[in-house]
């Protein structure tokens, strides 16, 4: 293994292999006109599109892509994007082209290479801390997890994974639908296909029914509410001409139409072998035309065109696709001064958490609207796993008081009257979606820092008053004579909450869980005589259960080297990777 002292040099080589992928990427796209930047991004969000389908919904013999590969072209489109997107909208139209096998190798070509460079950056990146290993051995270079990766890291993301297993358990006896009647749906969408034969290939042509579009806006619904909540965009959160509930709402609808758009396509594939599969699945129209279809379904003009406005990735955009780590798929971008081109892939990411990504900096105000809601929006959701009339819950947030000054703050509180325990919360919405190690590193400092400087301040706050007064500034009405049996402290992070891999332990004071991991506890431990205990007992023990991967090999090529990544991409019985 190579000492850790030559890991610098061995970092600043995989980075400097990774810089090359990118100059070879700005290369080809300088040397190209507009016309040629707008088509290619074209045949970039059809193979984008493509491969999605491909992967997510069917697995057709000969077009499932290994799973690395997928990251990979996945992490290579919001640089290509960022590349392309401030020579496009120049154009009166779109390019009349169309997509052939040639035309497809060089766009993913091009993806491909853009994502090796966020690869290689990322993975010299975590080398220098200490959360990739990596061998020379002559023209090879081995990469893998490091012992130290393996503490934490895992964790945090199969918590999501465990909690929408938990759900499909929980709705297993409510399935989404006849299967008779989903097949006979699927058989009427088949009928309502016809060809749409252009001059540069055989699309899909169809027209819908009432019926059909009623069953994707319900099947789409469900989804948008879970969203609207990972994002933590809140409904009553002022947004340019609309509210947060507006464009959940339209956003919703639109991605309706998306889904139902490529069912018609699939059903489509089955009857007429010569349509060509990637020219039908991504589509283009009119700013006006999608204003006309949302106000048809029920969105007032001016609220269409203010999601329609959020929505929309325009040339302006292109330096923030740049610095965003993880992949971001719009809904709409604006392809050429009259349309808006419709990335059939947006459907697999979260819109609302894109949104936020795109517009928190060019917004004036508009991070600071969505912050304000998110923590009564939080302990809201953390008392609906208590309610009952076993649980008191503390109404809004309690500030613990000292000579005069507030020492701290306690953003949520619940007294079982059955175990006798109180637990005090400290509630953090953080994004960790970045993918950048500094600003994860960053992120995680301040979560840690911030949840055991608030232990402490409430644990030297009730040495100094006594139980009962914590009682009283929480007004926990209990019997006479009564005090809690144990007074609990959890810190509970909206997305993430350990970081010893990232070289931030908690000290212990504090129990860090994140949010998925309270809910899906919650739920499978139900009416215990002690909740509390039984949650902290399972989350000490979950954090020191090491998750069985099972890692999936790559190898790539790079000038003139070898990059052997041994288990960097792995799966386990809820897949997961570090890249």
């Amino acid at each position: 293994m190579t000492d850790k002292a030559h890991y610098p040099d061995l970092s600043s080589r995989i980075e400097a292999l990774g810089q090359a992928e990118l100059d070879d990427v700005k290369t080809f796209i300088g040397g190209l006109s507009d016309w040629e930047c707008t088509a290619l991004l074209l045949e970039i969000t059809r193979c984008l599109d493509h491969t999605h389908v491909m992967q997510l919904l069917t697995v057709p013999q000969g077009e499932f892509l290994p799973g690395p590969d997928f990251s990979i072209l996945c992490r290579g489109w919001n640089i290509t994007l960022g590349l392309l997107m401030p020579r496009i909208g120049k154009l009166s139209g779109v390019p009349a082209i169309g997509s052939s096998p040639e035309t497809q190798r060089m766009a993913i070509s091009i993806l491909h290479g853009a994502g090796r460079y966020v690869i290689l950056t990322d993975s010299a990146e975590r080398i220098r801390h200490g959360l990739i290993s990596a061998h020379l051995d002559g023209d090879e270079i081995t990469l893998s997890i490091s012992e130290l990766s393996l503490l934490d890291l895992f964790h945090d993301q199969i918590d999501r994974h465990r909690l929408s297993d938990l759900r499909s358990e929980i709705l297993s006896d409510r399935p989404p639908g006849d299967p008779d009647a989903v097949r006979a749906l699927r058989s009427e969408m088949a009928d309502q296909t016809f060809r749409w034969e252009q001059a540069c290939g055989v699309m899909v042509g169809y027209s819908s029914t009432f019926a059909i579009d009623q069953y994707f806006s319900d099947l789409q619904a469900s989804q948008a509410l879970e969203w609207k909540d990972d994002a933590g965009i809140h409904p009553d959160a002022a947004l340019p001409g609309c509210n947060g509930g507006d464009l959940m709402a339209t956003a919703s609808v639109m991605l309706s139409f998306y889904l139902k758009h490529i069912i018609f396509v699939e059903e489509a594939r089955k009857r007429f072998a010569d349509v060509n599969h990637h020219m039908s699945l991504t589509i283009w129209k009119t700013r006006d035309e999608l204003v006309k279809s949302l106000e048809s379904v029920g969105s007032p003009k001016g609220v269409a065109e203010a999601v329609i406005d959020l929505l929309t990735v325009r040339s302006e955009d292109a330096g923030r696709f740049l610095d965003l780590g993880a992949p971001l798929i719009p809904m709409l971008i604006a392809i050429s001064d009259e349309f808006l081109l419709t990335p059939a892939s947006a459907i697999f990411q979260n819109p609302f958490t894109n949104v936020r990504l795109l517009r928190d900096k060019s917004i004036p105000g508009l991070a600071d609207e969505v912050r304000i809601h998110r923590e009564n929006w939080m302990a809201e959701d953390l008392y609906r796993l208590f309610a009952g009339t076993r649980f008191q819950r503390v109404s809004g947030q309690t500030k613990l008081t000292s000579k005069g000054r507030v020492v701290t703050d306690i953003d949520a509180a619940v007294f079982d009257w059955l175990s006798g325990e109180v637990v005090l919360f400290q509630l953090k919405w953080q994004d960790f979606s970045a993918t950048n190690v500094r600003s994860q590193k960053s992120k995680a400092k301040n979560f840690v820092k911030g949840v055991e400087s608030w232990g402490d301040k409430v644990a030297s706050w009730i040495d100094e008053n006594g139980v009962a007064k914590l009682c009283q500034a929480l007004q926990i009405k209990l019997p006479a004579g009564r005090e809690p049996s144990l007074i609990r402290m959890w810190g509970v992070g909206r997305s993430n909450a350990r970081f010893e891999s990232l070289g931030y332990p908690s000290s212990g004071g504090v129990l860090a869980l994140t949010w998925p991991q309270v809910v899906r506890l919650r739920h499978e431990i139900g009416p215990d005589a002690n909740v509390f205990e039984e949650i902290t007992r399972r989350a000490m023990e979950e954090k020191s259960r090491p998750i069985t991967r099972q890692p999936i090999p790559y190898e790539m090529r790079s000038r003139n080297m070898r990059l052997v990544f041994k288990d960097i991409w792995s799966a386990s019985s809820e897949p997961t990777a570090i890249l």
